[in-house]
């Protein structure tokens, strides 16, 4: 793709600070891009926002947890009367628990997961593409996990969420073809972020993909769970 496929379009982004969130905001951003970025964590977030800036885009930060429903409806609310419109929704806000059996997990540490992973992408999705329908198009990109279509002992409740999560993926994509929103899953593989302790690939290294659902080039695309590692293969483009 040339520079420039996202020129006119914004973006909001969970989970923004940091990882794979902080990549895809900067390669939208060097894409034309504006944004609107939330995390937990507001000096991480401050760093993204500061070196989108430097990039040349408009953007709009705050802190937000994404699992409480009034701080999602106050980012939205600030970002869609600051930049006008939401174009694509990168639901990438997620948390990991130690590796335990279901079973050995606390109640606490199996809400958590479920709030943030599964509840904070219904939330959003719920704040969010309201505004997408009126306009007429919209893409949701929900950050997804190998995990979500299989299972590992001692990750049950990380598993759970991303299995819900890929199905929230295929209820509204169908509930919304009609409405040109599309809505589709992205499992990015072993990345090095604070979730895998810093062990695996680079984050910059899966963003392609996510430009690509974010462009028009994906605009007939929904429904689909969609892997980093095979999904030019999947769709004969050849690779630079």
């Amino acid at each position: 793709m040339t520079q420039g496929v996202l020129e006119g379009k914004v973006a909001l982004i969970t989970g923004a600070g940091r990882g794979i969130g902080r990549a895809v905001a900067l390669a939208f951003a060097r894409e034309g891009a504006s944004l609107a970025l939330c995390s937990r964590t507001s000096k991480e977030l401050l760093e993204t926002e500061k070196a989108a800036a430097d990039l040349g885009v408009t953007t709009v930060f705050q802190t937000c947890d994404v699992s409480r429903a009034g701080d999602v409806e106050a980012f939205v609310t600030r970002a869609i009367g600051t930049l006008g419109r939401v174009d694509v929704l990168v639901n990438n806000a997620g948390v990991a628990h130690r590796a335990a059996s279901l079973l050995e997990l606390s109640h606490d540490e199996w809400d958590d997961v479920l709030a943030t992973n599964l509840r904070g992408a219904w939330l959003l999705a719920r704040a969010v593409i309201p505004h997408m329908v009126r306009q007429r198009c919209g893409s949701v990109i929900n950050v997804s996990s190998w995990l979500g279509r299989d299972a590992l002992v001692g990750y049950g409740a990380y598993g759970v969420s991303k299995w819900g999560l890929e199905g929230l993926t295929r209820y509204l994509a169908l509930e919304l073809k009609s409405a040109r929103v599309r809505v589709n899953s992205v499992s990015p593989g072993y990345v090095a972020t604070k979730m895998t302790q810093y062990r695996g690939g680079k984050a910059e290294d899966v963003v392609e993909l996510f430009v690509y659902l974010a462009s028009d080039a994906s605009a007939s695309l929904t429904g689909q769970q969609l892997d980093v590692e095979t999904w030019k293969r999947d769709f004969g483009i050849r690779k630079r």
